[in-house]
Formats: C-alpha cells, sequence, structure tokens
C-alpha cells in the first residue's frame, strides 16, 4: 500500500520508461481503454438495434477474429481447450456487463450510462479491501463520495424531462458486474487468449436470447459496421488486453490508466456527435475520475522527506 500511494500520476508517462516490467502493463492497460473508449458512441450508432441482437452479433466478430488471430499463430489447440471454469467466468461476467450498459444506455442516455458504470474501479478497490481484509481509510470513503457526486451530476439533465431510475440502476449493474468479473480474473493465471473462446459462447447465448424475446430487426449499413466495430474494438480487443494487464501483478497501475475511459469517451462522443455531453456530463465524469484516484490511494501525496 505504500508503494500505491507514492505515485504520482502527473509524471506517469516521463516515469513508464524506467519501471521495466510496468511499462508492458501500462502499455496494455493504455490500448484497452483507449478501446473501451469507442464503446459509447458505437452503441450510439448502432441504436435502436435491439440489445441482444447488437451484443450476439458484435460477440460474433469477436470470436471470429480470435479464432483466425489463433490460428495463424498456430494456438489454436490452446484456444478451444480452454477450460470449462475460465470460459464461465468470462461469459458471465462480460455478458452481464455489456447486456445492462446496453440496456441502460437508451433509457438514460451513453454519455450518462458511460460515466455510471465507470463507478467499476471504486466498485473494484472495495471488493479487493474485502477480499484482502483491508481496512478502508477516511481518504478512501471520501474518493466514494466525491465519485457518486460526480454520477449524480452526470445524469443530472435526465431529470429535467423525468429521471429513469431503473437506467441508472442498470449502468450501476454493469459497473458492479465488471468490478466482480475483474476481481475474480486478477487471479487467473492462463497464458493464452481467453476472451476470444468466451466470445463465441456470449454470442451464441446472446443470439438465442434474441430469436426468443426481442423483435426481428433489420440493420442499416451503419449499424453493421458499428456493431462490427463493437465485437473489434470495445468487446474483444479491449477485454484481452485488460484480461493481460490485469494479470501482470501491477494492479494499482493498470487501474489508474483505466479511470481515463469515461473520459475519453465523453470526448468522442462529442467528436461524432453520437451522444448529448453535457457539461455537467463532464465535469460529473471528472469528478468520478478524481474519486476513484482519491479512493485508490493514488492521488499525488507530500513527500515524507
Amino acid at each position: 500500500m505504500e508503494a500505491i500511494a507514492s505515485y504520482r500520476i502527473g509524471f506517469l508517462a516521463e516515469a513508464l520508461p524506467a519501471l521495466g516490467p510496468r511499462m508492458r502493463a501500462a502499455a496494455l492497460s493504455l490500448g484497452a481503454v483507449l478501446l473501451w473508449a469507442t464503446w459509447p458512441t458505437l452503441a450510439g450508432l448502432a441504436a435502436p438495434a435491439p440489445p441482444f441482437l447488437v451484443f450476439g452479433l458484435a460477440a460474433a466478430v469477436g470470436f471470429a477474429v480470435s479464432l483466425a488471430r489463433a490460428t495463424a499463430r498456430g494456438e489454436v489447440r490452446a484456444f478451444v481447450s480452454t477450460r470449462p471454469r475460465t470460459l464461465a467466468i468470462v461469459t458471465v461476467g462480460l455478458l452481464t456487463n455489456n447486456i445492462l450498459y446496453l440496456l441502460a444506455m437508451p433509457r438514460i442516455g451513453p454519455a450518462e450510462a458511460n460515466v455510471i458504470a465507470y463507478l467499476w474501479p471504486i466498485m473494484l478497490v472495495v471488493i479487493m479491501a474485502r477480499i484482502r481484509r483491508e481496512r478502508l481509510q477516511a481518504v478512501r470513503w471520501f474518493g466514494f463520495a466525491l465519485s457518486f457526486l460526480g454520477a449524480v451530476l452526470a445524469i443530472a439533465p435526465t431529470f429535467e424531462r423525468g429521471f429513469d431510475p431503473t437506467g441508472a440502476l442498470l449502468a450501476f449493474g454493469s459497473g458492479l458486474a465488471f468490478a466482480v468479473y475483474s476481481a475474480v480474473r486478477s487471479g487467473g493465471r492462463e497464458t493464452h487468449d481467453v476472451i476470444g473462446p468466451s466470445m463465441g459462447l456470449i454470442a451464441l447465448l446472446s443470439l438465442s436470447t434474441h430469436l426468443m424475446i426481442e423483435a426481428p430487426s433489420t440493420l442499416a449499413p451503419v449499424q453493421m459496421l458499428a456493431i462490427a466495430g463493437i465485437g473489434l474494438a470495445p468487446l474483444t480487443l479491449s477485454n484481452t488486453l485488460w484480461d493481460r494487464a490485469t494479470r501482470t501483478g501491477h494492479t494499482a497501475l493498470v487501474s489508474s490508466i483505466a479511470y481515463l475511459t469515461p473520459l475519453v469517451a465523453l470526448l468522442l462522443l462529442a467528436l461524432f456527435g453520437a451522444g448529448v455531453v453535457t457539461t455537467g456530463t463532464m465535469v460529473g465524469a471528472m469528478l468520478v475520475v478524481a474519486g476513484a484516484l482519491s479512493a485508490s490511494g493514488l492521488l499525488p501525496t507530500r513527500s515524507r522527506g
């Protein structure tokens, strides 16, 4: 914990070259962040397609790309022999996380849903503290409060047209699902890709659910391109990078970089006009990030001499 408290976020980029193995962890998590950040924009472009159809097709794309990559690298045997327990963990974790987000997005907006879902780093801090039986300091509780304040501020515009508590709860559940998933996967020891094989199961489950409970839908070319983008970037490649980053042992470093995701996502939404990004949403996102950093003990601290 002393090592975590000593990080200086403002000088992270300059410190990376001297960190040795940590530079790889940082690169993996930064890559995951940049790909994750495309999720709200691509989901907005895919709307209003049914969520299980969107996720099922995206997962199918992810599975196909991952299988092709494993074939090119001569890793097909490892790909198809992934342990059932690992497949179940990844499938349930990512399916729950992403479906809840897709259900929340049309109710409260992609920007707002993204900010609320990205309370997951704070939830992960609490979960890991409970697992390790650590006592949380007052500064961390302050960080929790600050992030929740940011989330409330981010979704404040929805009050004007009638606040949707179900949408907010779905987004919160999305974040909680990913926090639990990350905590469980932090103990994984696999050296091969476990995300790709899981995409196959996710595709089957999601498309089967679509056929059972959702109305048939015809997709426009833009929607199909957006869904393919989801399968490639925020769904498969990002989670593959994140899965590897969480298993490097540099939890504090990769978590600090992950907190940038909601801010980058909001910038992309504004750039492509795929969602309404208000000043309140942006300020709220920054409060979520600041609170998450504080809760994780990653804010700059004074030297002890």
